[in-house]
């Protein structure tokens, strides 16, 4: 496992300069939020890989911009809107092919709007369209879309199998309501990507160490179900003061992260 922070917790600072910025901190690994259709052009994605290269970075994943259109563009029983939006994503998966991204994140169609069947044959069409990228599509489970619920994740697996691939986030599933234990016992199998924050009382995305979470058993538990990826710290704005407090983080989840292994080697 190796800590990472996402460029999400800079918006709404350019990604470009919200990437440096965290390069600049000393970050090793980084899953990019690209914020405009424009930011999956070649010259941008060769701007990013040489920002990469020079601080010897890891770009694991790749977020688009595109949360609010899925359901509509290749969700919906237009078949034309889910043809155009997969070949709009072949920008995306060529953006993520030139920094070496592996994992995009799908927030999928909104809760209520699809049937199990359907999602997973287009989750499955957009899976297709990415692997001559040597890319993985992976399904992010969020409030209020159909992978809040456990009972869909659980379903999508089912009918997808080995190509189910999820990241699991870890604040979407509170305000969702899944039991974080649960979900990894019954799912944890299919997790490639995690977003990490803390929680408690005092809010849902919270600094690491700032709530009541239990990290090191969560990573654990993920460890033992196989998963060996990113644990990356996504954070919103107003959750932290500066850059530093994401650097600060950062180390943190790399040294509990140190300690869930040893944890499991020694037992």
């Amino acid at each position: 496992m190796r800590a990472a922070v996402s460029t999400a917790c800079l918006y709404p600072k350019p990604t470009e300069d919200a990437l440096y910025d965290l390069c600049l901190h000393g970050i090793q690994d980084v899953e990019v939020f690209l914020n405009a259709p424009s930011e999956s052009a070649a010259v941008f994605a060769h701007d990013m890989q040489a920002v990469l290269r020079h601080f010897g970075v890891q770009c694991h994943a790749v977020h688009p911009w595109t949360a609010p259109n899925e359901g509509f563009m290749l969700f919906s029983n237009y078949p034309r809107r889910c043809r155009d939006f997969l070949e709009e994503q072949k920008h995306v998966f060529a953006f993520m092919e030139t920094v070496g991204a592996k994992y995009y994140v799908l927030h999928g169609a909104p809760a209520g709007t699809t049937k199990p069947e359907l999602y997973c044959e287009r989750f499955q069409r957009l899976a297709e369209t990415a692997k001559s990228f040597g890319v993985i599509v992976t399904q992010e489970n969020v409030n209020r879309f159909e992978s809040q619920n456990l009972g869909f994740l659980r379903e999508f697996c089912r009918i997808l199998g080995d190509e189910a691939k999820l990241t699991f986030d870890v604040k979407q599933a509170v305000r969702s309501g899944i039991d974080i234990t649960e979900a990894v016992r019954q799912i944890g199998k299919n997790i490639v990507n995690v977003h990490i924050s803390d929680h408690s009382n005092l809010g849902d995305c919270l600094r690491i160490g700032k709530g009541r979470f239990a990290v090191v058993p969560f990573l654990q538990a993920l460890q033992e179900k196989g998963f060996a990826g990113s644990v990356t710290l996504e954070l919103y704005r107003e959750a932290f003061g500066s850059t530093s407090d994401l650097a600060e983080d950062y180390h943190r989840i790399a040294r509990l992260i140190t300690r869930a292994e040893s944890s499991r080697t020694n037992s």
